[in-house]
């Protein structure tokens, strides 16, 4: 007699490591519905069941894929029939609930978003992708916007990478915070990126060397003229323009360190050079060397007037 006709048939067999795993696996509460008919699986483990009217609907992915001859349908499969997916259980709950019209958790998480795209595109989700797309660019989401610039780059989201690249006008690209992101991005999309921050400091530098710009800053008392049409003489000695000298050197340095974005931030109306340039007065009159507003007025217009893509 054999050793299999010993067994009883009424025993069950010993699960084994895989019955085990399949017995324990957890069912995700907002796909649990018995009348699915497709089961997929996390690889943290977490079960999905979901129709596949659904994923057929929303995926060209899973529509390939289900369209190949199946074996006998079951009327509810078992986690023996799950699908492994390469994806945590976080990244399938977002992605099977943007395409389910159910309601979709927070998508307040860089990474998670990042990884939910990538099964979106694998699985050929134009739905998921839409929905990631407006959230990526949500006021509420903290993420580094070079990081954000990478992705639409990738992505070829030509309106999203405009307005990525301009959100790191602001940053030292060669800082010790951004460069770790700026070494992940593709080499032409870096590039790009760089060459955008040149081309604006080389702007910057021209503009603070216009003399159309700052010819009134620039030019000295003896250059104003003659008499007042009152009949007073005008003050004739010459301006000391060091203060107005200073304040060009330190905003090419902060430029280098923090630069301004697309208007001068507060932390140019506090630095020293212009404090000093409002105090500058002639040696002689006592008259201000500058009409500061009208400084102001031209630098805030040279920030603005930079590339900003």
């Amino acid at each position: 007699m054999s050793a299999q006709s010993e067994i009883p048939k009424h025993a069950k067999h010993a699960p084994d490591a895989a019955d085990k795993v399949a017995t324990d696996s957890p069912v995700h509460p907002a796909f649990s519905s018995p009348n699915a008919d497709i089961v997929l699986r996390s690889k943290d483990g977490t079960l999905f069941r979901i129709s596949s009217e659904t994923l057929s609907r929303t995926s060209a992915w899973f529509r390939s894929m289900l369209s190949l001859p199946q074996g006998t349908a079951t009327p509810s499969p078992e986690a023996d029939d799950a699908i492994p997916t390469d994806e945590s259980a976080a990244v399938l709950a977002a992605l099977l609930s943007m395409i389910s019209g159910i309601e979709v958790p927070d998508l307040d998480d860089a990474d998670l978003l990042q990884s939910a795209l990538a099964a979106a595109e694998k699985y050929e989700m134009p739905m998921a992708t839409s929905v990631i797309r407006t959230a990526l660019f949500s006021p509420f989401l903290e993420i580094s916007p070079i990081r954000l610039y990478g992705i639409a780059c990738r992505m070829s989201w030509e309106r999203e990478t405009t307005h990525a690249a301009r959100r790191t006008l602001s940053l030292n690209l060669l800082s010790p915070e951004s460069l770790p992101e700026l070494v992940r991005l593709e080499p032409a999309h870096q590039s790009n990126l760089l060459t955008l921050h040149r081309r604006r400091r080389d702007a910057f530098v021209a503009g603070l060397d216009d003399p159309a710009l700052f010819n009134s800053i620039l030019r000295s008392a003896q250059d104003d003229g003659g008499p007042a049409d009152d009949g007073a003489d005008l003050c004739h000695n010459p301006l000391d323009h060091s203060t107005w000298w200073a304040l060009k050197y330190s905003l090419l340095k902060q430029f280098e360190d923090a630069p301004p974005g697309e208007e001068l931030g507060p932390t140019f109306y506090r630095m020293p050079e212009v404090g000093a340039m409002y105090a500058a007065k002639c040696g002689k009159c006592g008259q201000a060397n500058y009409v500061m507003q009208n400084v102001l007025d031209s630098l805030s217009g040279l920030v603005r007037g930079l590339p900003r893509a």
